[in-house]
């Protein structure tokens, strides 16, 4: 491995202004193209993934310094999750998915080569990957015990939204949810996956989700207008701003606050206790693809155009 110095609610509020955060530049490196996923164990080792058509990119951000990492010979990564300095996975296109163990990236052989677009786990023998073609098919669900895949046909009351991707998983304890095309969720409960419903007036696709506990779970999504879902431990409830163009990122580390991020750019915060969307000043006018933090102090955030010159944005939001 070589390194080079890298349904409307009527209660919904939209407000600018007042941010409570500064997002700037986190890395210039047009070398990395289009980035889309973020995740770390700490705020000094934080692994950046995303690409090309050419392949997959990583940087790799140790004691203050971001790294350019030499990748595995895999398609353009799309997600990473990860449970310790020596225990990173990432997923990504062609099926593809790679571990890293502390001191190198390794190809991990998939039953799919559909487009893998999320990967959570509770531990590094219990991982969930999810993905799918997005204009035929079924949806892509696999289970990863650390040696051997499982994979779970989402079809029939599995699939009454006639979905064709998952697009993030996320869970705690023993809730863990699916999102996907369409407005699908799927909730693991007691050993086996159901479709439950996500609120009136979410037909649109969801794209990631994050939570504070079992009980306390944000979804972001949305094609040209942003989607959001709410979960109390009971139900699913959508909101559908106005104003607010379709949302990909979510990272929620306190209660009344997810750091939220999407097309062209923007940024923000909701609040699901008040159902308040607080937009803040932009740093960059690419889609907004990943939020991720260690505390709620310091987010960072990725983004990139996925046509083109695969152009690629790597943020920070730091709060004073």
């Amino acid at each position: 491995m070589s390194h080079r110095a890298l349904a409307p609610l009527l209660s919904l509020l939209v407000a600018c202004g007042g941010a409570a955060g500064s997002w700037s530049e986190a890395f210039d490196d047009p070398g990395a193209g289009s980035l889309s996923g973020v995740w770390g164990s700490a705020d000094d080792d934080v692994w950046v993934v995303g690409g090309t058509d050419a392949g997959a990119s990583l940087r790799h951000l140790v004691d203050g310094t971001w790294t350019t990492v030499d990748p595995p010979d895999v398609a353009l990564l799309v997600w990473v999750h990860g449970f310790g300095r020596d225990d990173v996975w990432a997923v990504g296109r062609a099926g593809g998915m790679v571990h890293y163990d502390g001191s190198g990236w390794s190809v991990i052989d998939t039953p799919t080569d559909e487009d893998l677009w999320g990967v959570f786990g509770t531990a590094p023998d219990d991982l969930w990957i999810v993905g799918g073609a997005i204009d035929r098919g079924d949806p892509v669900l696999l289970h990863f015990d650390g040696s051997a895949f499982e994979t779970v046909e989402v079809t029939g009351d599995l699939n009454p939204r006639q979905a064709r991707a998952l697009f993030k998983v996320w869970g705690t304890g023993d809730t863990l949810f699916a999102v996907g095309q369409r407005g699908l969720i799927l909730q693991l409960q007691g050993g086996a996956w159901k479709a439950v419903s996500p609120g009136q007036g979410a037909t649109d696709d969801w794209v990631s989700l994050w939570g504070t506990s079992a009980d306390h779970v944000v979804a972001v999504g949305g094609r040209s207008n942003a989607q959001v879902g709410v979960w109390d431990g009971s139900a699913w409830r959508t909101l559908q701003p106005a104003g607010v163009p379709g949302l990909n990122a979510v990272w929620i580390g306190r209660e009344t606050q997810a750091v939220v991020g999407g097309l062209g750019g923007w940024v923000g915060t909701f609040d699901p206790t008040t159902d308040t969307i607080l937009a803040e000043a932009p740093a960059t006018d690419v889609d907004v693809h990943a939020a991720w933090a260690a505390t709620p102090a310091h987010v960072f955030a990725v983004g990139g155009s996925f046509s083109g010159a695969y152009a690629g944005a790597a943020l920070e939001r730091l709060e004073p």
